[in-house]
């Protein structure tokens, strides 16, 4: 097998087209490197891979299936709570171990061993909105901050010590989150789908005003950012889903103090902006100087070995 960037560059490519606009595309691309890495100076180096919230196993499956030669890989591990993920997951790639779970739950982490890596792509998000309080009428924020926190504890005890964390997520961006943005809707259906989110979404309760007519309305940019992240998928079936999860929760110094508070020493950080091309196509943003959100956040973390300071 070829070991070239280039080679890898052209293979990633090939296969991940259906998630060019999607952060599921950087998290692969970001960990293929990282194996590449831990092992191109020691072959013979086995590396086992843990995925917790696997979904259809569109990252960990790909990962195993192209670095099959890795030695140890074969054992790698994805962990869902939905059968129904499962079974797609064991239908696309019936060599590989997948356990029908909950990762919040720290008995389930307890039992599940020690990895080189662990994979949490669109996934913790799921954990704070949990948090959703039907007393307030939406997500207890404090309350589900704490909860992600103790579960990314947990989580450290699913790693072998000098092993890594891999996580692609929702980022809450910087600045007033309160500002308030005038935005144009550029047709009909977008308008109309903008309502559906702000009637339809659970985890907050979107907040807007008409401003002027019927396709500008303002809004905090913290509403405006939850819109852009959630409109790929309105109109579609996934809507039934995604309208109960908020993916954004923390900012970037948010990640940081809890990375930080559980152990791990952060050795890559990037935030992204996804599908501005898209959102271009639907929203104009009217307020001066004001863009597009940065809403997504890569981190890869490791875990000290034993007997080295953090």
């Amino acid at each position: 097998m070829a070991e070239s960037e280039q080679f890898w560059e052209m293979l990633w490519e090939s296969r991940l087209q259906e998630l060019r606009n999607l952060g599921k595309r950087e998290a692969i691309l970001g960990i293929s490197r990282l194996i590449r890495r831990l092992t191109d100076s020691n072959p013979q180096r086995s590396l086992r891979l843990l995925e917790l919230g696997c979904g259809e196993a569109q990252i960990i499956g790909p990962l195993v299936e192209n670095h099959a030669r890795v030695p140890g890989i074969e054992n790698s591990l994805g962990v869902d709570y939905l059968p129904r993920s499962l079974a797609v997951c064991r239908r696309d790639y019936p060599r590989m171990k997948f356990l029908e779970g909950n990762f919040t739950d720290p008995d389930l982490l307890a039992g599940l061993g020690q990895f080189d890596i662990v994979l949490l792509v669109n996934a913790l998000h799921e954990v704070f909105s949990a948090g959703y309080s039907p007393k307030l009428g939406e997500v207890d924020v404090p309350a589900a901050k704490a909860q992600v926190l103790q579960t990314l504890q947990h989580i450290t005890g699913c790693m072998l010590p000098g092993g890594y964390l891999a996580l692609f997520d929702g980022l809450e961006p910087p600045g007033d989150p309160n500002e308030h943005l005038r935005v144009r809707f550029l047709n009909p259906r977008a308008r109309d789908l903008f309502r559906t989110f702000a009637r339809e979404y659970r985890p907050f309760k979107i907040a807007y005003t008409s401003a002027g007519d019927p396709f500008t309305v303002e809004l905090s940019r913290r509403h405006f950012t939850r819109y852009i992240t959630k409109s790929i998928f309105l109109g579609k079936d996934l809507w039934k889903t995604e309208r109960l999860e908020s993916y954004q929760y923390f900012t970037e110094s948010e990640f940081r103090q809890a990375f930080a508070q559980v152990g791990l020493k952060i050795l890559e950080l990037r935030t992204l902006t996804m599908n501005d091309e898209k959102w271009n196509n639907v929203v104009q943003i009217e307020t001066p100087g004001a863009v597009f959100p940065t809403e997504h956040i890569w981190i890869l973390a490791q875990l000290p070995a034993q007997g080295t300071a953090s």
